[in-house]
């Protein structure tokens, strides 16, 4: 529970600072899922593993947040097809960090 109160907090952070990702956030439920290595997204839930999300800084949460975001705002989950998932992961990873860093 601890872990979506920390990424709760993330997504506040992104509405008061950055209002395109925050609210676009809001549209995802958040869910605890041990099973997942670190965050994953699929256009509905937001997935967590609390082990991780636990051990981030709180300026690291809201870039993994406003990551994950944006997989959704460029129709990542959509526009994969039949492409290979972890290939197709990594390289839309390449068009998401440098936004998230700028």
């Amino acid at each position: 529970m601890e872990a979506i109160k920390r990424v709760s907090a993330a997504r506040r952070s992104l509405v008061l600072d950055h209002p395109f990702f925050g609210v676009l956030s809001l549209k995802l439920a958040i869910i605890e899922d041990a099973g997942v290595k670190t965050f994953m997204v699929d256009g509905r839930q937001l997935r967590v593993n609390p082990d991780y999300a636990l051990n981030l800084k709180p300026q690291e949460l809201v870039g993994v947040v406003a990551h994950e975001v944006l997989h959704c705002a460029n129709g990542h989950t959509w526009r994969r097809g039949d492409r290979e998932r972890k290939c197709w992961n990594e390289a839309c990873d390449y068009a998401i960090n440098p936004i998230v860093m700028d």
